[in-house]
């Protein structure tokens, strides 16, 4: 999970100063991270505080992915991007947890622009209240998208032992292919702990790429950058950062700097406890 990206004020700053734009070259693509996607805003202020800061409503969807399909995007897959089958002018969909929303919400906006979409799914999630079956996983392979690994437990990765650590990755990733019928490359890494250790593992366990909560342009190799689209990213952030606007990625990318010092400092737990306390005395999101 990653941070908002950017303040009214500073939005209108962009607005009013032109930044120059990244190159689009094959190599690098941004990759964008959703979770839940709540059919209505009364929907998605029932949700628990931290549930409200990374999710986003069907209204907000809808116009970032039709801002995506008018403005020539194609939405390429993580094989094709690293296979470096892509166009140019594209971007990499990518939606975490497996929350119901993503088939009963996500799908038909998605099949409504012609877009497909990378699909994480925690493997003990399935089928849990809230959560998509094993049937709707395969009717999203079905309409063209993809399934991919989220973890087992939707747990702290860095703070497992090596032997947990190895049957979290493996465990999930051999359920999937065995209950879907197809070969799973990817993961994403739950929560953003990640560290060299965890990278190694998921490699070993036989994933071919490992997406993290790292804010940027994704390079082609094993280890995918993601930017993540909160409720509070306004739709003319969504389009400056679809359109590699460099002053918004600049400010993800910081705001990312700043959290993760302040997790080291205080420590992971009293990091997320301060973090949930903060979150749960405001119903609109907000930045980290």
């Amino acid at each position: 999970m990653g941070s908002a990206v950017a303040t009214e004020t500073s939005r209108q700053s962009d607005e009013a100063t032109p930044a120059p734009s990244l190159p689009r070259d094959r190599a690098r693509t941004l990759v964008l991270t959703y979770h839940a996607v709540h059919a209505t805003l009364d929907a998605w202020k029932k949700q628990e505080a931290a549930d409200r800061w990374y999710a986003v409503t069907a209204d907000q969807f809808h116009k970032q992915m039709e801002h995506v399909s008018r403005a020539g995007y194609a939405t390429s897959l993580l094989g094709e991007f690293l296979g470096q089958k892509t166009p140019r002018k594209s971007v990499v969909l990518t939606f975490d947890d497996g929350h119901e929303s993503n088939y009963l919400v996500v799908l038909p906006i998605l099949q409504r622009f012609g877009l497909r979409a990378e699909f994480f799914v925690t493997v003990s999630h399935i089928g849990q209240p809230g959560f998509m079956t094993w049937q709707q996983l395969r009717r999203l392979q079905e309409a063209g998208m993809s399934v991919q690994s989220h973890g087992l437990h939707h747990r702290p990765l860095t703070d497992l032992p090596a032997g947990m650590l190895a049957n979290e990755l493996r465990t999930a990733k051999h359920s999937l292919e065995h209950n879907l019928g197809t070969t799973v490359k990817y993961l994403a890494i739950p929560g953003g702990f990640a560290n060299q250790r965890v990278y190694r593992e998921a490699l070993n366990a036989g994933y071919e790429a490992v997406c993290n909560s790292e804010p940027g342009l994704a390079r082609s190799g094993k280890i995918i950058a993601r930017v993540a689209v909160m409720h509070s990213t306004s739709q003319a952030a969504f389009e400056g950062l679809v359109g590699r606007k460099f002053s918004l990625l600049a400010q993800v990318i910081t705001k990312r700097k700043l959290a993760k010092v302040a997790k080291l400092f205080l420590g992971v737990q009293r990091y997320e406890s301060l973090k949930r306390l903060r979150l749960s005395g405001t119903t609109s999101g907000g930045d980290v």
